[in-house]
């Protein structure tokens, strides 16, 4: 018998059947495909997950519709006045989640803006607008601080030049000069920015009266 043949039928000691047999992948590629699309899936629904729950977490701002008016008495200053009054809101909204902008422009158009944010004690240890009627909690005068208070239908937000530099802190120190102040038919811009949500949840126009 040939060594090549004994070879052939009786394989060294060290030799295994995986020497013999010809390669075999580990894992099919129909099952790798299958594989890599189950990761894939998996993915996509954990990033879809993960955005919407970011989306939902997103703070949802309110509704506010409001009427608002302005007088410039010039014969008595002391009766000038700014009144907010609250017509409908979607939910109650704390007055301590929101900023009050104001603005307005003189005969030169120069702009003339103010923003109030909740319990700033804009005048001594009060903050204007005082709030009154519904929603408010009634502190000193039956009023209560802008940003201690819940607007409501029906609650109304009032600054009156007899309270001190009330106006001033409200609709800049220039509300009153003369010339350069507000008067008849000064168009005054008023907004409510929702503070959690950054949105602007009303914006109005009125006109001033004399």
């Amino acid at each position: 018998m040939s060594t090549q043949y004994y070879m052939m039928i009786h394989p060294p000691f060290h030799t295994s059947v995986r020497d013999i047999l010809p390669p075999d992948p580990a894992v099919s590629p129909v099952v790798g495909i299958m594989l890599m699309l189950t990761v894939t899936l998996i993915l996509a629904a954990i990033i879809s997950g993960f955005t919407g729950g970011i989306a939902k977490t997103q703070t949802k701002p309110p509704q506010l519709v409001f009427e608002s008016s302005m007088v410039n008495d010039t014969y008595n200053p002391s009766s000038s006045f700014l009144d907010i009054r609250v017509i409908s809101v979607s939910e109650g909204i704390a007055s301590r989640d929101l900023k009050l902008i104001t603005e307005w422009k003189n005969q030169s158009r120069q702009p003339n803006r103010c923003t109030i944010t909740p319990n700033s004690h804009n005048v001594g240890s009060k903050t204007y607008p005082l709030g009154y009627g519904s929603g408010v909690q009634t502190g000193v005068d039956g009023a209560s601080d802008f940003g201690n208070f819940t607007l409501l239908a029906g609650t109304r937000m009032n600054v009156n030049a007899s309270d001190g530099d009330a106006m001033d802190e409200v609709l800049t120190h220039y509300w009153n000069q003369s010339p350069g102040g507000i008067t008849e038919g000064t168009p005054i811009r008023i907004q409510f920015v929702h503070i959690p949500s950054g949105a602007i949840i009303a914006d109005k126009e009125i006109t001033a009266e004399v």
